[in-house]
């Protein structure tokens, strides 16, 4: 599992050195993962996340951030790669979508990997310090009944 972090990590400094980089940004948070299990109803499992993300500029408006984010709750810790397009509603506020890559560190039998869709909204405190929220529904997970929803808020702070 280090090696797969570490990975990431190195592909994403990678990527920001191929591109006009913004910056680095630490982030963590609480997150409620929801399991929905078809027949048995839905559970929720309230933890934390922690992790980094770069910023890239697109144009004026629009950012492209990728993260590494690990997710820590009871029974479902989780490394999320989520790819989000930020649209800037104005110098401080903005709103966010794009996809997720989830993996599922626990050892289960089927469904490891996943796909969501996630959709959000950024507040920049300061040119450092911003705040964000996220809900990440389900696309694609290799889970016979069910599925995963993941919604985080948060705190970040970049560093140039």
């Amino acid at each position: 599992m280090k090696k797969l972090i570490v990975s990431c990590f190195i592909f994403l400094g990678a990527f920001g050195l191929l591109k006009a980089q913004e910056g680095f940004a630490i982030k963590a948070g609480i997150n409620n993962v929801t399991f929905d299990l078809d027949g048995f109803g839905s559970t929720s499992e309230l933890g934390f996340y922690l992790g980094g993300s770069y910023t890239f500029d697109t144009n004026g408006e629009i950012q492209i951030e990728p993260s590494v984010l690990v997710s820590i709750v009871d029974d479902l810790n989780a490394l999320y790669i989520p790819v989000m397009a930020k649209y800037g509603v104005s110098d401080q506020f903005n709103l966010q979508a794009g996809p997720q890559i989830n993996y599922i560190l626990e050892d289960i039998d089927n469904g490891a990997f996943g796909l969501d869709l996630g959709l959000g909204a950024g507040f920049d405190i300061s040119d450092k310090l911003f705040l964000e929220a996220r809900y990440a529904f389900e696309i694609i997970r290799d889970l016979d009944n069910g599925s995963i929803n993941t919604l985080t808020v948060g705190v970040g702070y970049r560093i140039d």
